[in-house]
C-alpha cells in the first residue's frame, strides 16, 4: 500500500512539473499580448475583434508552449511569420492609402494575400529544415501566423483575413505533401 506521504510527494512533483512548462511557455504568450497592444495602437482605437483574436492568439501560444515538443517550437516562427500580414496593412495605409472605394479594396485585399503568401515562404522554408514533425509544425505555427497576422489584416474585413488564410494555405500546402530524400 502507497504511504500518504508518497502520494502527497507526487502530488508536489507533478503540480511542479506543471508549473514548469506554464512558465517556459509565457514568453510566447508575453509576445502575443505585445503584438495584440501594437495592433491596437496601430489602429488608433481598440476594435472588440482585435482583442478577440489577440486573447485567442495569446492562449494558443500558451497552450502550444505548454504542450511542448514540436508545438512549441512552433510558436516562434508562427509569430514571426505573423508579422508579415499583421504590418503590411499598416505600411499601407501609413503610405497615405486609403480604402474607401470598391476598386481599392481589391488593392488592401492583395496586402493581406501578399502577407499571408510572405508569412507561407516563411514557414515553409522553416519546415523543410525538419526531419519530422513537418505537418504538426506546419499547422501550429500556421494557426499561429494566422492569428497574428489577422490583427492586422481585420483592418480589411473578414475579406481581409480570408485572404491571409488563403495566401498562407496557398505556400504552405505544398510542403505537407513532400517527402524527404
Amino acid at each position: 500500500m502507497v504511504s500518504s506521504e508518497m502520494v502527497q510527494l507526487q502530488r508536489r512533483a507533478r503540480r511542479a512539473y506543471e508549473w514548469g512548462r506554464l512558465r517556459a511557455a509565457m514568453p510566447g504568450a508575453l509576445y502575443a499580448v505585445v503584438l495584440t497592444v501594437m495592433a491596437v495602437l496601430l489602429q488608433h482605437g481598440v476594435r472588440p475583434s482585435v482583442l478577440v483574436l489577440g486573447g485567442l492568439l495569446t492562449l494558443l501560444c500558451l497552450g502550444l508552449g505548454w504542450w511542448g515538443r514540436q508545438w512549441d517550437r512552433a510558436v516562434t516562427p508562427g509569430l514571426i511569420a505573423g508579422l508579415f500580414p499583421l504590418l503590411l496593412p499598416f505600411v499601407v495605409s501609413g503610405a497615405g492609402h486609403v480604402c474607401y472605394t470598391g476598386g481599392c479594396r481589391a488593392f488592401c485585399l492583395m496586402t493581406c494575400v501578399g502577407g499571408g503568401l510572405a508569412a507561407g515562404a516563411f514557414l515553409s522554408l522553416a519546415a523543410l529544415r525538419l526531419s519530422e514533425g513537418r505537418a504538426r509544425f506546419i499547422f501550429a505555427s500556421g494557426t499561429v501566423a494566422t492569428l497574428c497576422g489577422a490583427l492586422g489584416c481585420v483592418l480589411y474585413g473578414l475579406s481581409g483575413v480570408l485572404g491571409l488564410v488563403a495566401g498562407l494555405a496557398l505556400i504552405s500546402t505544398p510542403v505537407l505533401v513532400l517527402r524527404r530524400a
